[in-house]
């Protein structure tokens, strides 16, 4: 029973890690529901709207992977935050590379609530701009290109999991 608990409270961890994403997904998912079947080929389709109708089918069931991926990715950067900040007390340094985005703040946020720093680190990411309504990326507005690099990619869908 023990172990169940455990479990459950780490899903419910994880949810909580990347509530925005989660919820960007179910969205996604529905929208997909919705529009999937005018984006499947007819008989009577030509070859132009055969491709047509197959690219966006693919660019429609690829957005919620690369939901949770990102999810994933955010899972991994709250245990790494929540560590930290567990062994050194709360620290700038440790929030800085997370604020790039909305998820990641979120991420290090419920880690700071976690290890009972979530008011340094609201006056944190407050004092540095940052309001419940900036949801989309600083990169998009200074350099839109980063989503095309490698290191964006890697960060973002496909970071290695954090062990303590």
């Amino acid at each position: 029973m023990l172990c169940f608990a455990g479990k459950a409270l780490k899903a419910l961890t994880y949810l909580r890690a990347g509530l925005l994403l989660h919820a960007i997904t179910l969205l996604e998912i529905v929208i997909l529901a919705k529009a999937g079947p005018g984006c499947f080929p007819d008989a009577e389709d030509s070859w132009p709207q055969i491709v047509c109708k197959g690219i966006l089918l693919v660019f429609l069931a690829s957005l919620p992977v690369l939901s949770q991926l990102d999810a994933r990715c955010r899972y991994q950067n709250y245990k790494r935050v929540g560590d930290q900040l567990r062994r050194r007390g709360f620290d700038p340094r440790i929030l800085r590379p997370l604020m790039k985005s909305r998820c990641q703040r979120d991420a290090a946020g419920l880690a700071a609530r976690k290890s009972g720093h979530g008011k340094a680190c609201r006056a944190f990411f407050r004092s540095c701009g940052y309001r419940w309504y900036h949801v989309l990326p600083d990169f998009l507005f200074t350099r839109p290109s980063f989503l095309l690099s490698r290191h964006f990619w890697k960060s973002t869908f496909f970071l290695k999991a954090y062990r303590r």
